[in-house]
């Protein structure tokens, strides 16, 4: 998972992986109520979780929740 801005240097597609945009609008047409992105390609840990939910947010209308390692989503 990365950013698409980024998917020039992650390679998301060759690892059978996704980007933010594609994860959140098949999310947005499958009418998904709530999103997880996790699982992330990103040389910006301080502010993935702002980047990720700001990306998400121009393709899905959702509860978009981007959580660190470890933390406990729940349900």
């Amino acid at each position: 998972m990365c950013m698409d801005s980024e998917a020039d240097i992650f390679k998301p597609y060759e690892k059978m992986y996704s980007t933010v945009k594609t994860a959140s609008e098949i999310a947005m047409s499958l009418n998904v109520k709530n999103l997880v992105l996790y699982h992330a390609s990103d040389n910006n840990l301080e502010n993935r979780k702002k980047l990720y939910t700001e990306d998400a947010k121009q393709y899905f209308n959702g509860n978009i929740c981007v959580p660190d390692d470890l933390d406990v989503i729940e349900l």
